[in-house]
């Protein structure tokens, strides 16, 4: 396994092309993939680690509670998968763990807030977003990533929002432009925002 770790001015730096050969495991998973195909961003730390496959990123995301992900473009269709991604929020919310939890304990205590793709029907590059806590789901923002930086900036075409989020994409940095919310896993985000976004809040 080869993990990439960086902290970035915001998502800059999230999945950055490098000219190496993909590892068998991660060219066996989805066309394209990449050795930087597969990133966690968490957006308490501002820190991106990326995975040479999808499985690994989610072990990671979900510190390690979820460790038989399916192919990243099964995702949204695997309802045991999509079951056990949303367990951890709840039991999360109902211990408090998240809320007292120190720095070491951060990452084993990370809720998964979304899955973003580059392509439409959960094709291409994935990044995973974390943060310490679920969506309060409240009508307010729970999160935000101001600009999605060169790398994914216009780039999302599908999503799977997870832990009670909902997504809301930009056509611009700092959450000015067209905007569209998303409240469930969509295969193609929509002609208008489709390779559109460069900002994103979390509700």
């Amino acid at each position: 396994m080869r993990v990439r770790t960086g902290v970035t001015g915001l998502m800059a730096a999230a999945c950055a092309s490098v000219l190496l050969a993909p590892s068998p495991a991660a060219a066996a998973q989805a066309p394209g993939a990449g050795p930087d195909s597969y990133c966690v961003k968490n957006i308490e730390t501002d820190r991106t680690t990326c995975y040479d496959t999808f499985r690994e990123s989610i072990a990671a995301a979900t510190g390690g509670r979820i460790t038989d992900a399916p192919a990243p473009e099964k995702a949204a269709a695997d309802k045991r998968f999509l079951a056990k991604l949303n367990a951890p929020s709840r039991a999360l919310a109902n211990a408090g763990t998240a809320a007292s939890a120190g720095a070491d304990s951060r990452a084993a205590n990370s809720v998964l807030h979304a899955l973003v793709y580059e392509h439409a029907h959960y094709e291409g590059r994935v990044i995973a977003i974390v943060s310490d806590g679920p969506c309060k789901n409240n009508g307010k923002w729970d999160n935000e990533v101001a600009s999605l930086g060169s790398d994914w900036d216009n780039q999302i075409s599908s999503l799977i929002p997870a832990n009670n989020c909902y997504v809301e994409l930009f056509s611009d940095p700092y959450f000015q432009g067209a905007r569209q919310l998303y409240t469930s896993s969509t295969p193609y985000v929509g002609s208008a925002m489709n390779d559109q976004a460069s900002s994103l809040g979390l509700t």
